[in-house]
């Protein structure tokens, strides 16, 4: 399977398969916080704004990164990114290994017309530092036009899908790894 069509299938199992927890539970239902109000505080002074990456969020929240490199992720990215943008905050885009080894794919990620102000993050897996290096990582950050490279680390995800499979804590000393441009 490649890895266009793993991402159709994550979409598909997420809009038509069963995707809720039926019995496990986060455990916060054993806790109960106490209720304080912000007595003489009015909501209008309550400020949300927070800086994160050169940019001013209205509020602390990044929509998470969710699809991109097949048919209907352009849809979705492009109903996120407008979200974002209106709402003031900051968006997570889909993980861009799809670009790099398929850089036709880009449609379906690029969102910076619809969210010209938005912090916008591209995504990468960790696992992906054995492969690419310093350079490819620039160019998928100047493809997204995004603000800034997050890696996501999903070792399940990893040792079960199809394809080349790693393990271990690699990453420590990858050939690939270098410092960021970016402080």
């Amino acid at each position: 399977m490649n890895i266009r069509e793993r991402k159709r299938k994550h979409l598909e199992a997420c809009l038509e398969g069963e995707v809720a927890y039926q019995k496990t539970t986060t455990g916060l239902e054993g806790f109960r916080l106490r209720y304080q109000a912000l007595a003489g505080l009015a909501l209008s002074e309550v400020d949300l704004t927070t800086p994160f990456l050169g940019k001013t969020l209205k509020a602390p929240f990044l929509i998470g990164a969710m699809t991109g490199g097949e048919e209907n992720g352009e849809r979705i990215n492009l109903a996120l990114a407008e979200a974002a943008e209106a709402l003031g905050v900051g968006m997570m885009l889909g993980s861009g290994r799809i670009l790099l080894e398929r850089p036709e794919a880009l449609r379906s990620f690029r969102v910076r017309k619809v969210a010209p102000k938005a912090l916008l993050i591209a995504n990468l897996g960790l696992a992906q530092l054995r492969r690419y290096g310093r350079d490819d990582l620039l160019r998928l950050v100047e493809m997204l036009e995004a603000d800034a490279l997050a890696f996501h680390v999903n070792p399940l995800q990893e040792a079960v899908q199809r394809g080349t499979r790693t393990s271990g804590a690699w990453w420590r000393g990858s050939p690939n790894s270098s410092p960021s441009p970016s402080p």
